[in-house]
């Protein structure tokens, strides 16, 4: 049961808040793991000071040279994995402590697992703002396998899925890595690709991870506001609407072109 799962933590941001990371990492029911945090150069050393020296054989912590930026050091997350098991945690989330026990128990021969999350704001309250909501009327409402074009056309109504919560098959992750071109969207491609691919998902409705969003998140701020977001969705829906065609997946497709959810969020940010 040694190791079985990589808990890998991309670093960039407050250091207390990391700190609760790791923190709910080491409260673990089940010791199957190891933690790796990877370290992009943060200006502040608080976190290089503090884990550098943990005594702690459990604990692996990294810091690169200079700052690679994010969705790299995603990639490097993916290279450095080896454990039969991955998660790229955010750096600002928290395990609930049967995360690791209960994904090993489920996840089985799926190549993705995703269990149920909670939503906690700046102080570790749990809420539900709206986009969250919009999550759990799409997700399905019973754990399960899912896989090939019911799930693509699920995804692309609007992704209900929580990245850094997702465990994932090593051995199938390492096929892929995220695009440097997209800021926000790099997960969706990677996900839908893996799906074309024939990878399956377990999908899980107990609650294990806890994703932190602020109010002044890049998601409410940089992706609304900007309209960087939008942007990206434009163009990777669109190009993925031509592949499920070409497969065949004709239900896929067209939601992919309408991503109704994604217009909605983007007429509703304007006001």
């Amino acid at each position: 049961m040694k190791n079985r799962i990589d808990i890998i933590i991309p670093y960039w941001g407050e250091f207390s808040l990391l700190k609760q990371a790791v923190d709910s990492v080491l409260e673990q029911t089940s010791d199957a793991w190891r933690l790796t945090i990877l370290d992009d150069h943060y200006p502040d050393e608080t976190a290089k000071n503090y884990y550098s020296k943990i005594n702690d054989k459990r604990i692996t912590y990294i810091r690169h040279r200079k700052n690679i930026g994010i969705t790299n050091n995603f990639n490097y997350a993916i290279k450095h994995a080896s454990a039969p098991f991955c998660v790229i945690m955010g750096c600002d989330d928290k395990l609930l402590p049967n995360y690791v026990e209960t994904a090993l128990k489920n996840i089985n021969e799926a190549d993705f697992y995703q269990p149920g999350v909670q939503i906690i704001d700046d102080k570790s309250n749990v809420y539900l703002p709206l986009v969250d909501k919009a999550k759990r009327i799409l997700q399905p409402k019973k754990s399960g396998i899912l896989s090939g074009e019911k799930l693509a056309t699920s995804l692309c109504h609007g992704n209900w899925l929580y990245f850094p919560s997702i465990v994932w098959r090593t051995s199938t992750l390492k096929k892929y890595s995220f695009d440097p071109r997209y800021k926000i969207l790099e997960d969706v491609i990677v996900e839908l690709t893996m799906i074309i691919d024939g990878a399956s998902l377990c999908f899980d409705t107990t609650e294990t991870f806890q994703y932190r969003r602020f109010a002044e998140s890049l998601s409410s701020k940089e992706k609304g506001k900007n309209g960087v977001r939008f942007k990206e969705e434009n163009e990777v829906y669109d190009n993925f609407s031509d592949r499920f065609n070409e497969i065949g997946w004709k239900k896929a497709a067209r939601a992919a072109k309408l991503r109704v959810t994604s217009r909605i969020h983007s007429f509703s940010s304007r006001f």
